[in-house]
């Protein structure tokens, strides 16, 4: 209290009170949603085990088990296998009354493994290229 009787605490004090309410009244209207989606599974065998011009398609399949996609062509089959991973975040802030959404946060990431095998027309591997990139994903 200063010399004129006035409390000069109070208004730091409502300012305060005010503050956390409207923090409150935000939290309490907004919403968080966390996914994490995995399509196909990761790949189970190592691709430097297969040698090109020795290993067999029976080898590929004994190793990796069967692929997400076969292709034929003339000269030889394709084996291929992925695994894809999504991870997703979202936050909202939304009025509850009229249902308006004030702000909306979403951060989305994306990423696979791929191995592609290459046969010749006996089924014997012809060529081998792997791409690995779920491992290279942030927890979100």
């Amino acid at each position: 209290v200063t010399a004129s009787g006035r409390d000069e605490g109070r208004p730091l004090f409502a300012a305060i009170r005010l503050s956390t309410t409207c923090l409150v009244a935000v939290v309490g209207l907004s919403g968080c949603s966390v996914a994490r989606y995995y399509k196909d599974v990761p790949l189970r065998g190592d691709p430097s085990a297969l040698v090109e011009g020795q290993s067999t398609k029976s080898d590929v399949l004994r190793l990796f088990g069967p692929p997400v996609q076969i292709t034929h062509q003339t000269d030889g089959d394709t084996f291929i296998y992925t695994y894809e991973r999504e991870n997703y975040s979202s936050f909202h802030v939304q009025d509850p009354i009229t249902g308006i959404n004030w702000f909306t946060y979403t951060r989305q990431l994306d990423n696979h493994d791929r191995l592609v095998v290459l046969f010749d027309y006996a089924g014997v591997v012809r060529w081998v290229a792997v791409d690995h990139h779920t491992e290279d994903m942030p927890v979100l």
